[in-house]
């Protein structure tokens, strides 16, 4: 199934923030992006001091003793067997999957948009070093494929290690460093490797540190090694662990390439009925390859869980599938259902399908839906289809009487970036509507950047024979500006504005200011009074 795409803002959040991946697709080889500079890993190691010696710890000791005339900070680098279906900072535009940032390192699991799954091969271990006790400050995975300065300091290339050294080698820095970043970057390191050992190091991780962070990066990477849902599982039914690392087991069950996963699941809800946990093992449904069990498993929670908070979890996760069916399915919940919660759910799900009946029938929603709740909830959602909404949007504020829905229809058509949204503020904030509608687009258009807006609300806001609401609303809007604009109209109109109640606004946005124009006009004021 296909899943949203992500935003380019990036959270260290190793499950909460996790947007389960399509099922397994042909592997990509991830070509760059035209803004992204990239370089053969050959290159970049050719660009590297080369250290030679018997083994890994061998090379380090060779490596700290060429430092040693340098004295500044220096990196240690070496390669390592990859595992396979995960990417380091790739050149990628659009993914769907996980994307997980610790210090300098994106961690990508997932696929491009037309569902390959990305992945990078020449990944490399980089330890710096601190220039006088040869203590490790940082460590870092980068994509050799990129280019980077690496702070400026020497790179000592140690070539490749192999897995046993390395893995030992970095259980080591996870153990003996303090619970900070280094130890948990030390965890993503072994995470990283492709060896059969991984998983037995991970669920040590889980059983005896002391570190939470550390703990939930290894539930993580346990789902993406496989062969560990019984492990996982009895996590997510141990009521000794906190709520938050249990729905975190969950996921990785859910977000694991193991089939079963559905049946474990399953299992799970009806075992467990802590709501909290049975919401995360609802989420974790939404993310299994295991397309069909997982319909039908929330299906049947979204039509006939007596937990409503439960079945709009599973309607939520219904959207994630692109089929005909669902469109069916969330249709009728949202005809059936009687609670609100679970139809605005249903709403917004049917907007996810990108299905040309679904939004037709959240359109015809808009237009005739009695509950006022549920018709603001469709106009946002239909928002959210961005310039191709806007012909509806507008059609339906024309079309519209009610002036609370019309205000509605505005703030949704506010957040599309489009000429023709401008146009239509612009039009409504000078006619001859409801002056709720008129104040309502001429907000909208202070939070609109651009000099025709603000040159539209000054001359509003002056005007000498302007509607009183209307201009104080235009005043409030000025004031939303940056100050260099928004003073010194709000000091002429403070001065010399014929309505006094439009004088009153401007005097208190100038206090709000705290600019210093504005205590100067205060000043001269009261020196008059």
């Amino acid at each position: 199934m296909q899943r949203s795409k992500i935003s380019q803002t990036f959270l260290f959040s190793l499950l909460l923030g996790v947007i389960s991946c399509a099922g397994a697709k042909p592997v990509a080889s991830v070509e760059a992006a035209s803004d992204v500079q990239t370089q053969s890993p050959t290159a970049t190691v050719q660009s590297f001091t080369a250290v030679e010696g018997a083994d890994l710890m061998a090379k380090l000791d060779a490596a700290r003793e060429k430092a040693k005339t340098k004295r500044s900070p220096y990196w240690s680098a070496y390669a390592f067997d990859v595992r396979s279906g995960v990417a380091i900072d790739p050149a990628i535009r659009e993914f769907h999957g996980s994307i997980n940032t610790m210090g300098d390192t994106t961690v990508f699991v997932g696929t491009t948009a037309d569902g390959m799954t990305v992945e990078t091969r020449s990944l490399a271990i980089f330890l710096l070093r601190d220039a006088s006790g040869n203590q490790i400050t940082r460590m870092e995975v980068y994509n050799l494929e990129r280019k980077r300065e690496y702070s400026g300091y020497p790179v000592y290339w140690l070539g490749r290690a192999n897995n046993e050294e390395s893995l030992n080698y970095l259980r080591a820095l996870a153990s003996a460093a303090p619970l900070d970043q280094l130890s948990e970057r030390a965890v993503l390191g072994i995470a990283l490797h492709d060896d059969a050992r991984v998983g037995g190091m991970l669920k040590t991780f889980v059983e005896n540190s002391v570190n939470q962070r550390i703990r939930s990066s290894a539930v993580y990477w346990l789902g993406q090694v496989g062969g560990e849902q019984a492990f996982l599982a009895s996590l997510v039914r141990n009521e000794k662990e906190e709520k938050k690392f249990r729905r975190q087991a969950a996921h990785a069950i859910g977000a694991s390439h193991d089939r079963g996963a559905m049946s474990v699941i399953q299992g799970l809800y009806e075992a467990v009925k802590d709501v909290d946990i049975r919401q995360g093992i609802i989420s974790a449904a939404g993310n299994s390859i295991e397309e069909q069990p997982a319909f039908v498993f929330l299906l049947g929670i979204a039509k006939n869980d007596g937990d409503w908070e439960s079945r709009r979890s599973a309607v939520r996760q219904l959207g994630h599938f692109k089929r005909d069916d669902t469109v069916d399915e969330l249709l009728k919940i949202y005809s059936n259902e009687p609670n609100l919660d679970v139809k605005r759910a249903a709403l917004r799900s049917l907007a996810e399908t990108n299905n040309p009946r679904a939004q037709s029938r959240v359109l015809e929603i808009a237009k005739t839906e009695t509950n006022p709740d549920l018709r603001k909830q469709s106009i946002r959602v239909i928002s959210e289809r961005g310039e191709a909404a806007v012909d509806d949007l507008l059609k339906l504020f024309d079309s519209e009487q009610a002036v609370d829905v019309r205000r509605t229809v505005l703030q949704a058509l506010s957040d599309i970036k489009s000429p023709r949204v401008d146009d239509k503020l612009f039009a409504v904030a000078s006619g001859n509507d409801h002056v709720d509608v008129r104040k309502q687009a001429i907000r909208l258009l202070g939070e609109r950047a651009g000099k025709k807006s603000f040159e539209f609300l000054s001359a509003t806001a002056q005007s000498p024979d302007g509607n009183t609401e209307v201009q104080v609303q235009a005043v409030r809007a000025i004031s939303e500006r940056h100050s260099e604009e928004s003073v010194p109209i709000l000091i002429k109109i403070a001065r010399s504005h014929p309505n006094q109640l439009v004088r009153k606004q401007a005097i208190r946005s100038l206090g709000e200011s705290g600019d210093p124009r504005a205590v100067d006009f205060f000043r001269e004021v009261l020196a008059k009074e």
